[in-house]
């Protein structure tokens, strides 16, 4: 039976979790692009099928990273100037 890596208790990179939420972020922004040449060219079906996997794409994957984060910047607010981070 193969080993298992044990997961790594090292703390994340901040410089790789950015490049990876840009990378993704183009990759959406250009997955839209693509829905409305298709509504520009008339194919509503085509817009309809690519807005609605977007639509999917964030209420499974990203809204409960995003509620996450909108607390967290939240709470930032609330901690004086000198405990930010």
């Amino acid at each position: 039976m193969p080993k298992t890596p044990k997961p790594s208790t090292a703390p994340r990179s901040k410089l790789g979790d950015t490049i990876f939420a840009i990378v993704h972020v183009l990759a959406l922004i250009a997955v839209f692009i693509y829905g409305v040449i298709g509504l520009v060219q008339r194919n509503t079906g085509r817009f309809a099928v690519v807005c609605g996997g977007l639509v999917l794409y964030y209420f499974l994957v990203l809204h409960k990273a995003v509620r996450k984060e909108i607390h967290r910047k939240r709470g930032l607010k609330d901690l004086s100037p000198s405990r930010r981070t």
